[in-house]
Order: structure tokens, then C-alpha cells, then sequence
């Protein structure tokens, strides 16, 4: 037994350093679909050292089709490298989405090894990005498709179809806020996927669409909601804000969103918040997880931090 333990301890030992070989500062998904260049449907034929073989299925974008390699990364901010290298996790016959660059030599690249793509499950789900790769949501294959292309055209043509946008947020958010109970899950990742997909499109919520979801139990739900009063200009709207940040009670990581929400709203705010940064929790807090994530890199100011000096 004893052997057993000292193998264990070893073992852990040796994960850690491999997770920690290579780490980075993941970017978060706005700025990916605006860096990316081609958003396409595909499926992995093959997966080696010389990068993963996509063969184009469907292409959300003008200039892409056919097979394809995908042999680099776009974004990736490195926080620390052993020189251990990097892979793509793909599996062979994998049905996937892509954000894409094109390399200098003719390739692909997807901004980091954990971010660019979604991929599907058995039941047709798809496991979606649409804030930061460390919160995820898993949603039907038509929703995702439904949001994403509108998503993507508004980012890159500034236009998208207002009508059925419309019609998909507010049924989404006429129901009543949604968590993780059982038959609530479904509901929660929609109305995630609502607020999210509005914040992506630069389309302000007005606040008493989404003051159910802030005061909810539901950290997600408080983050989209918040964030999707980002370019809100009404007073009320904006002062809603400003005294959330205040408030002591609310969370740094809610109160972070607040701030970036606000301040790109109106930058008059800026003098406000950096006299009231003194009284905000300079306590990190970040995105939490595993730390033996790679992502563990990845780069969130406290309150105090964000209200003085830093943009995301």
C-alpha cells in the first residue's frame, strides 16, 4: 500500500508539470470572432504531428473550402513554455466549428489550443463558446447555427437579421431567470446564449429585460446579464450600474463585468470609478477552475484594478 501511495503522489506530481509545461492567457470569444477571418463546419479526417486534416462541410465565409490542415495557433499568448510544444486535442471523424486564420504558409491556425472551435455531442448538442472558453454552454445544433451566423455577419458586415434575433431573445427572456436544477438546465443555457448572443451583436438590453437575471442566484446568469447592458445609454440604466459596483455585497467577478460594462458605455464614469476604486476589493479572483489548466494564465483584474487603471 505504501508502494501504491508513493506511485500516486508521483503520478500527480507528474501531471502537474506536464499541465504546466506550456500555459497562456486565453482570449476572450469577442475578441476571436473578430480576429478570425473564416467561421466553417467540418470534420476531422486525420490528426498528427503535422496538425489536424479538416474536410469543409459547411463555410459561414467567402475564400474556404474543401480540406484543409490546421497547424498553428493565432492568439496564443504564452505565460510560461517548458518547450514541451503544443497540440490540437482532435479526434478523428470529430464533427467541429472553426474560427480561422491563415498562416504564411498556406495553413490554418485557431487562436489557442482550448478556444476557436466547438465541437458536438451525440445528441446533436453543440458544446459552445459564446463569453470565454471556461464558461460554456451545450446547445441544440439549430440555435447555435441560428445565433452564430448572425454573429458572425454582424461582425463582419456590421448587419444581421434583427427580426429573428429579436424573436429568440425575448422568448428566452420572458421566461423566468434559470439554474441548475433539474429540467431548469436546457432553459439556463438559452437564456445564456440570449444575453450573450445580444452582447456579441453590440445590442443593449434594456435593464428591466435582465434585472431578473442580476439579482438572481445564478453566477452566469448575473455575468451575461450585466454585460448586456454594455452600451446602454439610459441614466437609469447606467447609475443601475454604477451602484452594483458599490454595492459590498455583490461579487469582484460580477463587479469587474459591471465596470467594463459601464465605462464602455460612457467614459464620463471613468473619474467616478477611479475615486471609487480605493474602496473596491483589490482580492483576485479570476475564473477559478483547475490549476492545472493550462488556461490558468489567463489574465482578470479585481475591482479595484479594473475601476482605476485597467481596459479589458
Amino acid at each position: 500500500m505504501k508502494h501504491i501511495k508513493i506511485i500516486v503522489i508521483i503520478l500527480l506530481i507528474t501531471l502537474s508539470t506536464n499541465s504546466f509545461a506550456e500555459t497562456w492567457n486565453e482570449p476572450w470569444q469577442k475578441e476571436i470572432i473578430q480576429h478570425a477571418e473564416y467561421f466553417v463546419f467540418g470534420k476531422v479526417i486525420s490528426n498528427d504531428e503535422t496538425g489536424a486534416r479538416i474536410k469543409i462541410i459547411k463555410s459561414f465565409s467567402d475564400g474556404i473550402s474543401g480540406e484543409i490542415l490546421v497547424n498553428g495557433f493565432s492568439m496564443l499568448n504564452l505565460m510560461s513554455s517548458s518547450g514541451h510544444g503544443l497540440h490540437l486535442n482532435f479526434e478523428k471523424d470529430q464533427l467541429l466549428y472553426l474560427f480561422l486564420n491563415k498562416r504564411e504558409d498556406g495553413n490554418f491556425a485557431i487562436p489557442t489550443p482550448t478556444s476557436g472551435y466547438a465541437t458536438i455531442d451525440e445528441k446533436n448538442n453543440v458544446l459552445a463558446t459564446y463569453r470565454h472558453s471556461y464558461h460554456q454552454a451545450s446547445v441544440p445544433k439549430e440555435i447555435y447555427e441560428l445565433t452564430y451566423s448572425e454573429i458572425w455577419k454582424y461582425q463582419k458586415f456590421k448587419k444581421y437579421d434583427k427580426e429573428k434575433i429579436n424573436n429568440f431573445i425575448d422568448k428566452q427572456l420572458a421566461k423566468n431567470p434559470a439554474g441548475f436544477g433539474e429540467g431548469e438546465v436546457a432553459t439556463f443555457f438559452l437564456q445564456h446564449v440570449a444575453m450573450e448572443t445580444a452582447y456579441l451583436l453590440d445590442k443593449p438590453l434594456e435593464l428591466k429585460k435582465v434585472e431578473k437575471h442580476i439579482t438572481s442566484d445564478n453566477f452566469h446568469s448575473r455575468i451575461s446579464a450585466l454585460q448586456s447592458l454594455t452600451g446602454n445609454n439610459n441614466e437609469i440604466s447606467k447609475e443601475y450600474l454604477f451602484n452594483f459596483i458599490k454595492n459590498e455585497k455583490n461579487g469582484n467577478f460580477e463587479k469587474v463585468i459591471a465596470i467594463w460594462a459601464l465605462k464602455k458605455t460612457d467614459p464620463s464614469y471613468d473619474f467616478r470609478l477611479k475615486q471609487l476604486s480605493k474602496d473596491l476589493s483589490d482580492e483576485d479572483t479570476g475564473f477559478g477552475g483547475n490549476i492545472m489548466d493550462p488556461r490558468i494564465g489567463t489574465h482578470f483584474p479585481t475591482p479595484k484594478s479594473a475601476a482605476g487603471f485597467y481596459e479589458k
